[in-house]
């Protein structure tokens, strides 16, 4: 495959080579990347690290600013630093969102140390190994170099060993691990690979975190079958945090594996004991996975499938997702297991495929199961069975069918107090309140909004930071704009206090073009300067165009030059991009405020530069 085309205005230089090169860039940063295990971040430390000994000051302001991400990246190395689970929201299992602000904030702040370094150095660096690197240090690669070309930064950044493969993969993610290695390239601007490489014969790094020390485990033939069954579950549990989808894989082909083996009656009794010797005792609604979580083999694997599914919905492989939890409900579980199961796949028919009437019998399938049910989570199975049943009402707009499944989930759920009846809870209030929204009913749809200030006063800052967008989302669209300014202006002050430039930048963008619509240009001016602002904070090209065309069209100007410089530089979003390229490129001043971003009622945003589809 020919190299993409050159893009004008961008002069920082990429390739590929696809074994070692002959000749290297002179004085240039060696690194190898390459890891024999998918830990997540394990290539990236070696980068890190190597960063640290060229550019020592500046690397370490970087980690200094931010201890939360710096202390993820490298476990105990900044005392006191907040947990980066209160700062930043992690994916969700049972809503099968796989947006994580958490990685999104590490690979920023990865991304940053290394375009800094560069640029004070002004030395090429060179990534060897890197058809060997793992998937989540390769994604901030692809988002320094998204970066660095914002900043027109003229360095250099080579890649070598592109087609080896480590030692330990997958087998089924190999393709998908080959479609985001094309995706990572055509993100970078360079050919793709011709094809699988070779394997290396690359041994085993020093564990480093927990997700490390569990994937050691799992591959460790030396170790005892139940210790590595019980390391695979543990695994994955650390791999979904850290969106390291080939690590979660891994460990779950493997579980499976040794769960196949050769029959043994005490297994699962031995699986839970070395569960007690390996977990640290963390838990979280986020992914209902813990001691609880175990059974006989038959659960466990069962458990391994769910597993298996959900990272296929997470990287798009959503036929495979179907297959592994249709192998779940193969296996011989209890009836709110089996519910379980019915969910994942209902979601899954919903949000992926759009087969609402089939979801819907994946839900009767699961209510059917629970009626043989007796265990204490029988009404919580129900609730999120129930909750995904309104989910498909709502897509079809027959909203008086949505908002009898939501009671029916909230009758379920409403004397329970676990942190995953508390989780549904949320949701439900939250569908509620776009119930009303969708009928336009937005004097409702507030009430019920609000209703999330009563139910405590120790909501964290994160939760304002949502709870105040959507407040004044919905204000703006019943017209009580005063008030929606009021409210935006809280949610980007508390986006403030996180040190949390997406979304301060998405706040202040959105309200620039809601100051431009209204004609206050002085207004617009002020916070469309604050978003080109945070979109320089973490490097992305089309914000700080956005922006910078808002700017230009609030002051009265017609000078759109940085702004297509910029534009051009994003790798991001191609489609959007290309629309205001080409606005800009026209003059058309009309159709450049058209494009820029407008006030929504729901802050979340994909966070698709540190995402490989």
């Amino acid at each position: 495959m020919s190299a993409p085309p050159a893009v004008l205005g961008v002069s920082f230089a990429v390739s590929v080579e696809q074994g070692i090169p002959s000749a290297l860039p002179s004085h240039a940063i060696e690194v190898d990347v390459g890891v024999a295990l998918p830990t997540a971040f394990g290539g990236l430390r070696k980068v890190l690290r190597a960063c640290e000994e060229t550019a020592p000051e500046v690397v370490r302001a970087v980690a200094a600013a931010h201890p939360s991400e710096w202390n993820r990246l490298f476990p105990g190395s900044i005392q006191g630093a907040a947990d980066l689970g209160d700062l930043a929201l992690s994916p969700s299992e049972r809503r099968l969102h796989r947006e994580s602000e958490q990685a999104f904030w590490i690979l920023t702040v990865a991304a940053r140390a290394i375009v800094e370094t560069l640029r004070v150095s002004g030395r090429p660096l060179v990534l060897h190994g890197a058809g060997e690197c793992d998937l989540v240090s390769l994604r901030a690669v692809m988002r320094a170099a998204e970066w660095a070309r914002l900043d027109g930064l003229d360095g250099t950044l080579l890649l070598t060993g592109w087609r080896m493969r480590r030692p330990h993969c997958a087998a089924v993610f190999e393709s998908r691990r080959q479609a985001y290695l094309d995706a990572l390239s055509d993100r970078l601007r360079v050919p793709h690979a011709s094809g699988p490489g070779p394997v290396s014969s690359r041994r085993d790094e020093p564990a480093v975190d927990l997700e490390g020390r569990y994937l050691r485990l799992v591959v460790d033939a030396s170790e005892s079958r139940e210790s590595r069954v019980a390391a695979s579950i543990l695994a994955i549990r650390q791999c979904f945090f850290t969106t390291n989808y080939e690590g979660a894989m891994l460990a779950a082909e493997q579980g499976l594996a040794l769960l196949d083996g050769d029959p043994d009656a005490q297994l699962a009794s031995r699986v839970a004991q070395a569960w007690d010797v390996l977990d640290t005792g963390f838990s979280t609604p986020a992914i209902e996975i813990d001691k609880s979580s175990l059974g006989d083999v038959d659960e466990l694997k069962a458990l391994l499938h769910r597993s298996m599914g959900v990272v296929h919905v997470f990287t798009g492989a959503h036929d495979a997702a179907m297959e592994s939890f249709g192998r779940g409900l193969e296996c011989r579980i209890p009836p709110e297991l089996v519910a379980r199961l019915h969910m994942f796949r209902a979601l899954t028919l919903t949000k992926r495929f759009g087969q609402l009437p089939n979801a819907r019998v994946e839900v009767e399938a699961g209510v059917a199961a629970l009626a043989k049910s007796t265990a204490p989570d029988r009404a919580l199975q129900e609730g999120w069975l129930r909750n995904v049943c309104a989910l498909t009402w709502f897509q079809e707009r027959k909203l008086d069918k949505a908002l009898v499944e939501e009671k029916l989930a909230m009758r379920c759920v409403g004397d329970l107090h676990d942190a995953s009846a508390t989780h549904l809870k949320i949701n439900l209030i939250s569908n509620a309140s776009y119930l009303q929204e969708s009928a336009r009913q937005f004097s409702d749809a507030i009430a019920t909004w609000r209703r999330f200030e009563s139910i405590s006063a120790k909501w964290g800052v994160n939760f304002s930071k949502h709870h105040c967008y959507r407040l004044a989302g919905l204000e703006f669209a019943s017209g009580a704009r005063a008030e929606a300014v009021e409210h935006f202006t809280q949610a980007y002050a508390s986006a403030e206090a996180l040190r949390d430039s997406f979304h301060r930048q998405v706040i202040a963008a959105e309200l620039g073009r809601m100051f431009l619509d209204d004609g206050k240009m002085d207004s617009a001016v002020d916070w469309f300067a604050r978003a080109e602002q945070h979109a320089r904070e973490i490097g992305e090209p089309l914000k700080a165009a956005e922006s910078l065309a808002g700017l230009s069209l609030a002051a009265g100007r017609t000078d759109w030059s940085e702004a297509l410089r910029c534009a051009r530089a994003s790798s991001t979003w191609p489609k959007e991009t290309q629309a205001l390229v080409d606005a800009l490129g026209r003059g058309d001043a009309a159709a450049v405020q058209a494009l820029l971003p407008r006030p929504r009622t729901k802050l979340n945003r994909p966070f698709d530069s540190v995402s490989l589809y």
